[in-house]
């Protein structure tokens, strides 16, 4: 019963036809994985669906308590499917977006009114655009270069040069690359595979690090094209289950993080998370020291437990309030009361 995922969010008749599309398409092709903490094989499966109904198989291994997705897309449908923008035009919907063709005039738009903020003290308490930049000025400034690896709409970059770094992106969507350029963003189509040998002070992986495989080897990838730094944001559990989708084939924690980038010739700056969203916020700098993080089996697997035992007393609630049929009216409540 608890292996539906309940959280799901509310889609227009046109997005949710391309979900059963998507969900029925024979060419899809996934692909078994095993933990790549401890190489392990035996799991417990938590979901069998997103957020959106797409068919995506969510486990937690049973040895060391990582949560990632398995099986989940091969290699070659994955690129398909970032490429293809079907990504963008989902996971924007609340922005009625139906068509890729309009993820261009949405980038250049959000491109135009974008107004970089001062540079401030980072404060946790609350998730805001600009913390990634308090976050990361307030504890580095010798860095000149930044590449923000899956740039997206591409408003890092404009927040960076306009503290006089000299920025670029990588983005592998055609329509927001073509809205960059036309703003006179310096970005390219591609994505880390396609990232040359030049060097850069800083890298961004802002929400693209629990997209990727094969954790290791982007590390090793990530070591060499960064002189310095590198920041990482991603999503979070603490006390709550993260958002399930399937464009996520990993959801970390502080320890599942650090796991992976501190094994890798990297040394810990700061690690940080907003207090509501519990997005994840980290800055690590590059050594040539041999560093090893020691991953703490027990807590993370305890974790993870009380957090999926909270989850389906929220199920079971929620159960109930489609059962009464007052499900809408009490969350309107609980969301008001919570602003």
């Amino acid at each position: 019963m608890f292996k539906k995922y309940i959280h799901t969010v509310d889609l227009s008749k046109s997005l949710k036809k391309k979900i059963d599309i998507f969900n029925s398409d024979k060419s899809l092709k996934y692909c078994s994985v095993e933990c790549e903490v401890c190489k392990s094989i035996d799991f417990t499966i938590l979901f069998n669906n997103d957020r959106h109904g797409i068919n995506q198989r969510t486990v937690v291994c049973k040895k060391c308590g990582f949560l990632y997705s398995n099986p989940r897309m091969d290699e070659k449908f994955s690129k398909i499917f970032y490429n293809s923008d079907l990504y963008r035009v989902l996971y924007t919907y609340n922005q009625n977006v139906e068509n890729k063709n309009d993820l261009y005039t949405l980038a250049l738009k959000e491109l135009k009114m974008h107004r970089p903020q001062k540079i401030s003290k980072a404060n946790f308490k609350k998730y805001y655009k600009n913390l990634y930049l308090d976050f990361i000025c307030n504890e580095i400034n010798d860095f000149e270069t930044v590449l923000d690896v899956g740039c997206g709409k591409g408003t890092k970059l404009v927040d960076f040069e306009s503290i006089n770094k000299k920025a670029y992106g990588i983005e592998p969507s055609q329509e927001f690359n073509k809205a960059h350029l036309d703003f006179g963003l310096k970005s390219k189509i591609g994505f880390i595979d396609d990232i040359q040998d030049d060097k850069y002070d800083l890298i961004i992986l802002s929400h693209v690090f629990e997209h990727l495989t094969d954790l290791r080897l982007i590390m090793k990838k990530i070591a060499k094209i960064t002189k310095k730094y590198l920041f990482i944001e991603v999503p979070g559990h603490f006390r709550k289950m993260q958002s399930i989708q399937n464009a996520h084939n990993y959801y970390f924690s502080i320890n599942t993080l650090n796991f992976f980038v501190l094994n890798s010739g990297f040394k810990l700056i700061k690690i940080d998370y907003a207090k509501d969203n519990e997005f994840i916020l980290a800055l690590y700098e590059k050594t040539s020291s041999l560093n090893y993080y020691e991953y703490d089996f027990k807590k993370e697997i305890g974790s993870v437990k009380k957090i999926y035992n909270n989850y389906k007393i929220k199920f079971l609630l929620i159960m109930l309030l489609n059962f009464l049929g007052i499900k809408r009216l009490v969350l309107k409540i609980y969301n008001k009361i919570r602003k």
